[in-house]
């Protein structure tokens, strides 16, 4: 009976799917590699643990690269005043923000500037990224 119980209990956590983990910002970016991207947003993704914003950014040379840019969650950007209707699908924005490690397009955003100017701070505090002055929680 124990070897039963034991046999389900592993076929089924093996089976299970997996959970996307909770990460430092450390763990995937690389605070030498700021980068600026330049475009519309082509698609946003409000979900946990991060709110995803797609900006097609055109590169030096002419073509467009779509990149995939982390924010905060969804409830933190709710809290510094991002909404899903402040920035809709086809805003221009820059984001400033930094690389990813693997040296994909990925980026984890710090500071969202609108055509007006305005700018909104999409990181979450407290992730490790490097002190740039685009959170307003930092300390100067």
């Amino acid at each position: 009976m124990r070897f039963t119980v034991a046999t389900l209990f592993a076929a089924f956590t093996a089976l299970a799917p997996s959970a996307s983990a909770h990460h430092a910002f450390g763990a995937e970016f690389d605070p030498n590699l700021p980068l600026q991207l330049r475009g519309p947003i082509v698609r946003i993704e409000w979900v946990n643990p991060h709110a995803w914003f797609h900006v097609e950014h055109t590169n030096a040379d002419g073509t467009k690269t779509v990149w995939m840019v982390e924010a905060g969650t969804p409830n933190t950007l709710f809290r510094r005043g991002i909404t899903r209707t402040t920035v809709p699908v086809g805003t221009e924005v820059i984001i400033d923000g930094f690389q990813a490690k693997d040296g994909t397009e990925r980026a984890n955003g710090r500071r969202m500037t609108l055509t007006d100017g305005s700018t909104l701070f999409m990181g979450s505090s407290g992730t490790g990224a490097p002190a740039d002055g685009a959170d307003p929680t930092e300390q100067r």
